[in-house]
């Protein structure tokens, strides 16, 4: 491990430590070496992460319900052995997505790589505000909104990495649970089958209802749809309301479920060579648009929730 992993790993340990098990139980240092020594004990026999090890409570389970846990490990090991550099481009570039998924994203864009200053001027009066997103990249970080009233302001050199794209008319439903974000559904597929599900809700003002750009999110029963378990953030506090709204969470039922997983097993079979994805799909009024695929599909989220592993799911799914 070079010097600079390790502390950031050492760093990652204790903001998490620091963060959840002294605040929870007020533990001392004598704890705190049986934790640090514990952590290192589950990255060298489970692969987890110091991530992993506290969004799964590790430091609460016993060695059986570690393993059930896919850690980072594991899910690198995922994603090296099912799915295929050379079709990963697909994923990551979100130009080649749309192209790609053209049937199922449901929405106008527009690749600024190439485009005029009067094309990105024209799209965006077309629409009156649009999304602007960087073809590479996640978590949230640099999507923003851009209105007609900045057309004059907007230069289109500072956007040759950027796509544009039509801002989505959420299901009314899903929009009671925050109304200044598109809250999506994240469905993680292995090989072609849909194996766990999350709800992404934004807070506050939020564009975006990323996990790390401050968002929170609920674990939704696959066969039903509806979320089953407290929504978290990423402080791990729990809520059974809407922070901002107030909405209730636990019992929510998805619009359209059974059309997500048909639409995700459709899409995940035009993409066979991946078989390890994450799938962020948005829930219209009569229908469901795909907004992006994951080659690296966020292990974590889809366990964290309700302290559920999914490792012995996908290994028995494994050829």
């Amino acid at each position: 491990m070079k010097l600079s992993s390790y502390c950031n790993y050492i760093k990652r340990f204790n903001k998490n430590a620091s963060r959840l098990v002294f605040a929870e139980t007020g533990w001392g240092v004598a704890q705190y070496i049986r934790i640090w020594a514990s952590e290192i004990y589950c990255f060298c026999r489970f692969g987890c992460s110091p991530d992993d090890y506290f969004r799964y409570e590790f430091y609460k389970k016993s060695n059986y319900e570690r393993a059930k846990f896919i850690t980072y490990r594991k899910s690198q090991f995922l994603i090296k052995k099912y799915n295929a550099p050379k079709y990963r481009e697909v994923l990551q570039n979100k130009v080649s997505f749309n192209k790609f998924f053209d049937d199922y994203i449901k929405r106008d864009w527009i690749s600024l790589k190439d485009a005029t200053q009067e094309d990105f001027a024209q799209f965006i009066k077309k629409h009156g505000e649009i999304l602007v997103k960087p073809l590479k990249g996640g978590q949230g970080i640099g999507i923003h909104k851009v209105s007609v009233d900045d057309v004059a302001k907007v230069k289109i050199q500072e956007y040759r990495d950027f796509i544009a794209e039509e801002i989505l008319s959420q299901h009314t439903a899903m929009k009671t649970l925050n109304p200044s974000s598109v809250n999506t559904v994240r469905v993680l597929t292995f090989d072609g089958e849909p194996i766990a599900a999350a709800i992404r809700i934004g807070v506050g003002s939020s564009i975006v209802d990323n996990l790390h750009s401050e968002g929170i999110c609920g674990h939704i029963d696959l066969n039903t749809g509806i979320i089953d378990a407290k929504c978290i953030n990423n402080r791990y506090e729990k809520f059974i309301l809407h922070p901002t709204t107030g909405e209730k969470l636990v019992g929510f039922k998805i619009p359209y479920w059974a059309t997500v997983l048909e639409t995700v097993r459709n899409a995940a079979s035009k993409l066979p060579q991946e078989k390890y994805i994450g799938w962020d799909v948005a829930v219209l009024e009569q229908d469901v648009a795909l907004i992006e695929g994951n080659h690296d599909p966020g292990h974590d989220v889809v366990q964290m929730i309700a302290q559920t592993g999914l490792w012995k799911v996908i290994k028995n799914k494994m050829r």
